[in-house]
């Protein structure tokens, strides 16, 4: 049985392995992992998007990711 974690800066249950927080270095759950390291390269990525549309590619993302589809970056 796997065991379940709570990700600090979701809340979500998460039973795979976790990321580690680049803010406080503490364990967080992949998605938020993703969501971070995304924002951390936003400059490079979608300088000329809003807080909305930057949200939405960051959500594109991790759909893709869940689903298996890796691949170039679609801006």
């Amino acid at each position: 049985m796997a065991i379940r974690k709570i990700c600090p800066e979701c809340g979500q249950q998460y039973a795979t392995r976790p990321a580690v927080s680049r803010k406080d270095r503490k364990e967080i759950c992949p998605d938020c992992g993703t969501k971070q390291a995304l924002d951390t390269v936003r400059d490079l990525l979608g300088p000329e998007m809003t807080d909305q549309q930057w949200e939405g590619y960051k959500s594109g993302v991790l759909k893709r990711s869940r689903e298996g589809q890796h691949g170039q970056n679609t801006l």
